[in-house]
């Protein structure tokens, strides 16, 4: 399953990204916004180690791009990138518990102080504004062209609506019969309300729908893993990220 997740990891983010290979990493450059979240390196499964020079030459093809250089991996199937990074200059990586759920595991939860459905192109400015806003980010810098991006790719992007206003949003984007649930965020008056259940609810229904066997996240923590828990997900493994702060990207 780790490696059918990790093949997923590749193949998902190069519909929206420029990709560039760097020895043994593969390097995702996202066309439609500049979040340093959403670009980030990733080591190529099957290939040779890499060197500190690699690592030195990622993060100068991100600097190139005015990008913060960032990782995102799967530590079982990379147990040796961590300390290279740490040597490298890197923080520590973050560990994310990296879960999965079954039709047979599912648990759905609904919501009854909202309505929660899949958004509709004209909804993607304020939606995305929401998802900004709870990731920390400015919503008044949200343009709705991520969301429509994905919309066009094929993707599902659900939303809970109250009094017709968008409160909580997040979106899964299949490659065959593997999919991700990601970018799940509630704002901030919203919270601790069910509804980050509800809309996880939705997605993984419509992937289910959508022929997914394979529907996995990354939590944020071992707290938001537990609310996971909840909804029937189980850990299968550990996400790793790292990324250089703001003072360090030069």
């Amino acid at each position: 399953m780790l490696t059918q997740i990790d093949d997923y990891l590749d193949a998902a983010p190069a519909q929206a990204c420029d990709v560039e290979r760097i020895g043994p990493y593969r390097l995702y450059f996202r066309r439609d916004s500049d979040m340093p979240e959403i670009s980030y390196a990733r080591p190529v499964r099957g290939e040779r180690p890499g060197t500190q020079g690699d690592i030195a030459a990622m993060r100068a093809a991100f600097l190139a791009r005015g990008r913060r250089p960032r990782w995102e991996y799967l530590e079982e199937l990379n147990p040796e990138l961590a300390e290279m990074l740490i040597k490298a200059g890197f923080p520590a990586p973050t560990p994310r518990p990296l879960q999965v759920v079954t039709a047979e595991s599912f648990r759905p939860e609904i919501s009854p102080l909202a309505e929660v459905r899949p958004i509709i192109l004209a909804e993607a400015q304020p939606v995305e504004a929401v998802i900004t806003a709870a990731y920390g980010g400015n919503p008044a810098e949200a343009t709705g062209e991520m969301l429509r991006g994905m919309l066009e790719r094929g993707a599902c992007v659900i939303a809970a609506f109250v009094d017709g206003k968008p409160v909580a949003s997040g979106g899964h984007s299949p490659v065959g019969q593997t999919t991700e649930v990601a970018g799940v965020g509630t704002a901030s008056e919203w919270r601790r309300k069910g509804l980050a259940g509800a809309v996880t609810t939705a997605l993984v229904q419509d992937a289910f729908a959508c022929g997914c066997t394979c529907i996995f996240l990354s939590a944020a923590d071992e707290s938001v893993a537990r609310v996971y828990g909840r909804l029937g997900f189980q850990q299968v493994g550990t996400a790793l990220d790292s990324m250089l702060p703001p003072d360090n990207a030069v």
